[in-house]
């Protein structure tokens, strides 16, 4: 299949009609909060996971939500339609190939990277949060045309990330990083988020030149990096063979956020810890 024919395939899905009548009334003066629980509660689909969303732990709710007037008290509606938005995407994403281990690591990922920027930054965990759970949504996109594309991603393992993008730009036109950070873009989640998912083609040289530049995307695209290594780590956590190395990569991203490679290991562990007791 050609790479011209691959390019022409590639649909970014559409804004729900859903999410278009939210939009609307969100970016009114005065939204009618009533009114936006109504629509949402037409859909039972959109319900469930926007109070599914709602209530994963990362976001410190101290009892479970079970009504969306509730969440729109504790989290405000701007912050509520954020994660509107982050739930639609990944229901439609889900409706193009089922991958469930994807969206596991996904979520996994979105959980530490969530916390790591609690921690150590002044950045909104939320936007966090979707980045990490968005990081490879180019990734569904790309198999719904190419049934080898599995094989490539199973290729790509014993390869470094740059290579994989290299392969997927000759393949495609375009990496799925890119193709990611379109949907983001298209769907209209905050720049910051589409922008991080993009730079993911450009790591680590990115933060390598910029180390000495203070940046938001850079900052998130650092503690996602070091958010997929963890979860990475906990993946291979049971094998005989454990690299205790740390990788080039994570050494340049843990020094752009500020962090020796002793504390990193420290606080590696301690997330792996805490996932094994999840």
């Amino acid at each position: 299949m050609s790479n011209k024919l691959l390019q022409l395939k590639f649909a970014i899905p559409p804004r729900p009609e859903v999410l278009l009548r939210l939009s609307a009334i969100v970016e009114q003066h005065d939204p009618d909060i009533d009114l936006v629980i109504s629509i949402i509660r037409e859909d039972p689909g959109l319900y469930s996971m926007v109070l599914s969303t709602v209530n994963a732990p990362c976001f410190g709710l101290r009892r479970t939500i079970t009504s969306l007037s509730h969440s729109v008290m504790l989290l405000g509606l701007p912050r509520l339609f954020k994660l509107i938005k982050l739930a639609l995407i990944k229901s439609t994403l889900r409706n193009t190939i089922s991958m469930e281990r994807f969206w596991d690591t996904a979520s996994e990922v979105a959980l530490i990277i969530h916390d790591l920027t609690q921690k150590y930054t002044d950045l909104d965990p939320d936007v966090a949060y979707s980045i990490g759970m968005l990081h490879d949504s180019g990734i569904p996109l790309i198999m719904q045309i190419d049934k080898d594309y599995k094989d490539i991603l199973r290729m790509a393992n014993s390869h470094s990330q740059m290579e994989l993008t290299k392969i997927e730009q000759e393949r495609y036109g375009i990496d799925h990083f890119s193709l990611g950070a379109r949907l983001v873009k298209e769907w209209k989640m905050p720049s910051d988020i589409y922008n991080t998912i993009e730079l993911q083609a450009s790591f680590p040289e990115v933060i390598k030149i910029n180390k000495e530049r203070a940046d938001d995307c850079l900052m998130y695209l650092a503690l996602l990096s070091v958010a997929k290594d963890i979860s990475q780590s906990y993946r291979h956590y049971w094998r005989l063979e454990k690299n205790e190395l740390i990788p080039q990569a994570i050494l340049i991203s843990i020094e752009y956020i500020g962090l020796c490679d002793y504390d990193y290991m420290d606080l590696k562990e301690e997330f792996l810890a805490k996932l094994n007791n999840t």
